[in-house]
């Protein structure tokens, strides 16, 4: 059948079908068309997705289209990182996590579930700096008092901590190590819960992030850090006390690994409004945080740096793999 042959209406009705098949609307949607689920691999009630929120909230803004959080928590951020790892890599799964389970999980775990090359880290939004703390009402004053009560009582002195690897576990562990004592840790499946605990007194101290600590009526011993933390200024640096600092939690927004590029681009643009936004900003204030953005590949860089300084660390601490 040739064009002369068609009917008027039929020939309108090729056309458009050819113009829209040429069209890059027709060749792709617009991302994102439909509603996105933001993975955030640690119970409700914590730091992290209390700011996972404000993150959705104020992307739903920007994009004009619903941003839910899914909380998959348990083994120290590894169960959220592989439902992550799994998802359809369309861009409407993502996760908002911090970087420990690709940077300290693969030393303490026999086998991992998931391997980095599965995720494709898009853009870091903040720091998660992290604090050793006890109920108002303990006995325990400083942090000196308490290394010298766990060497009067050595496995005794109860602590809680995010799950293994996490960076509160590895900055215990490497006290421990400095000091030749040994605490009782006890893994969470994320602040919320550690915070009821000891303010309950169930356990002697926690090592919550400093963004769960807003409103809290806990007393810091010792914020996890080689610089004075902005919410904190008169609390103590840890390395004030001799003992080394693990880096913070290196808190972004990760896709599956085989995401197309285009929405790959397009999370990471989304991520840079939202971290630059004034709202933002004022959202997570409220929680003791300032942004701090880096592009993908800023953030795949500094990942790979820190997964390497703990390939080199973490052996030493004698951690129990699992």
């Amino acid at each position: 059948m040739t064009p002369s042959s068609l009917r008027p209406l039929q020939w309108a009705a090729v056309a458009a079908a050819a113009m829209t098949l040429m069209s890059p609307a027709g060749a792709q949607e617009a991302y994102p068309s439909r509603v996105v689920e933001l993975i955030t691999p640690y119970a409700a009630g914590g730091g992290v997705s209390a700011i996972a929120r404000v993150y959705a909230a104020e992307a739903s803004k920007v994009t004009n289209q619903q941003w839910v959080v899914l909380n998959k928590e348990g083994a120290g951020g590894v169960v959220g990182f592989t439902a992550m790892a799994r998802a359809k890599p369309d861009g409407y799964t993502v996760g908002f996590a911090p970087a420990s389970p690709m940077t300290n999980s693969p030393f303490v775990n026999a086998k991992m579930p998931f391997t980095n090359d599965q995720i494709e880290p898009v853009c870091q939004v903040f720091e998660n700096v992290f604090a050793v703390a006890v109920k108002d009402s303990s006995p325990i004053k400083s942090l000196p008092e308490l290394i010298a009560l766990a060497k009067s009582k050595p496995g005794a002195i109860s602590y809680g901590h995010a799950g293994p690897a996490s960076v509160p576990h590895l900055s215990i562990a490497a006290i421990e190590k400095s000091s030749g004592i040994k605490f009782n840790g006890i893994p969470y499946r994320g602040d919320g819960p550690v915070l009821t605990d000891v303010m309950g007194g169930s356990i002697d101290f926690a090592v919550p992030a400093i963004s769960s600590l807003a409103g809290k009526n806990l007393r810091v011993l010792a914020v996890l850090s080689e610089k004075k933390h902005p919410a904190m200024p008169d609390a103590p640096i840890i390395t004030q006390f001799g003992y080394p600092a693990i880096s913070p939690g290196l808190n972004g927004v990760y896709a599956p690994a085989g995401t197309p590029k285009p929405v790959l681009a397009e999370l990471e643009a989304i991520c840079k409004k939202v971290v630059a936004s004034p709202s933002f900003a004022q959202g997570i204030s409220g929680l003791l945080q300032t942004p701090q953005y880096l592009s993908a590949k800023q953030f795949k860089a500094r990942i790979q740096t820190t997964y390497k300084v703990h390939a080199e660390l973490v052996p030493g601490l004698n951690i129990e793999k699992n």
